[in-house]
């Protein structure tokens, strides 16, 4: 039997800075709309150096003094949401790595997505350098909504649904759906293919709009021929003035090359409207992927 889809649980990573503050505001209203439970998580680098006797902690003090201000930062957030919101919201502080940790949340707490702020459009060279960012965003393992910096609404109105590749499709549609649901909305579906694809993408698209239809979505569709999807998606999201585009996270392996100028960096170096990125949950639990620690978490992030 099929699982209802639901957003229940919303981890915002935070270090602090307007960066993450931005997240944390769309969140919190996220969490408002689908009555969920909001974890606002900061992780506290510890430094190591390894010698003969083994991995030793690099000026614990300093660590512990960290930890304490943090303590009081999150406190501090978190009684200033609570008298002005009516939503749970729990803290947790970490000193693991960052995507460690991330993915600890997610797995202990069934995280349904992680939002994080991003930079707005950057430069490949500002994308490359956001190297931990990149990985938090590729190896979370739960969707994750990026917010640009320049994003001001609080709600999602306008959601823009492309197909492209036959990948968590229903997942998408069953996301879209809930979106509009919640944020009072609609749907705009988007067929993109090239010619190489355009058939298999066809299906896929008539397809979605049957199931759109079935579930008495309010969307409208249309397909467009494309030499660069990217591009394609972008200026339609602009013309359509989507406030959300839903991606599924399908090109992973290329995402491993910061040199590679793949789908998803073009996606998010090239719009300031919040991406979300869909994945099943804990489909990649025996990820190893690099200690990241001592990153500073929103410097930058790629958007």
């Amino acid at each position: 039997m099929k699982m209802k889809t639901e957003i229940k649980t919303i981890l915002v990573p935070t270090d602090f800075s307007d960066l993450s503050k931005n997240a944390l505001r769309v969140a919190v209203k996220m969490a408002q709309r689908h009555e969920a439970k909001l974890i606002i998580a900061h992780t506290v680098h510890t430094y190591y150096m390894i010698d003969r006797g083994g991995k030793q902690v690099i000026g614990a003090d300093t660590v512990q003094e960290n930890r304490n201000t943090a303590k009081t930062k999150l406190l501090e957030l978190q009684t200033s949401l609570n008298q002005e919101f009516n939503i749970t919201i729990e803290t947790k502080i970490s000193s693991e790595s960052i995507l460690d940790s991330i993915n600890e949340l997610i797995l202990t707490n069934k995280v349904d997505i992680v939002v994080m702020g991003t930079s707005g459009r950057q430069k490949i060279r500002q994308f490359i350098l956001g190297s931990n960012s990149y990985n938090i965003l590729l190896n979370a393992n739960c969707s994750v909504l990026l917010i640009p910096e320049t994003f001001r609404k609080t709600s999602f109105k306008k959601i823009l649904f492309p197909v492209r590749v036959n990948h968590e499709l229903d997942q998408k549609a069953d996301l879209s759906i809930l979106l509009a649901e919640k944020n009072g909305g609609d749907i705009n579906l988007l067929g993109v293919g090239d010619l190489d694809k355009m058939e298999d993408v066809k299906k896929d698209y008539i397809a979605m709009k049957r199931n759109l239809m079935l579930k008495s979505a309010d969307y409208e569709s249309e397909f467009q021929l494309s030499h660069d999807n990217a591009e394609v998606i972008i200026q339609a999201a602009i013309d359509k003035q989507s406030d959300i585009i839903i991606l599924a996270d399908e090109d992973e392996d290329s995402w491993k090359s910061f040199m590679a100028d793949n789908f998803f960096k073009k996606m998010i170096n090239g719009t300031d409207i919040p991406l979300l990125i869909v994945k099943s949950k804990l489909d990649r639990i025996n990820n190893k992927p690099e200690d990241l620690m001592g990153y500073d978490m929103t410097m930058p992030i790629p958007g």
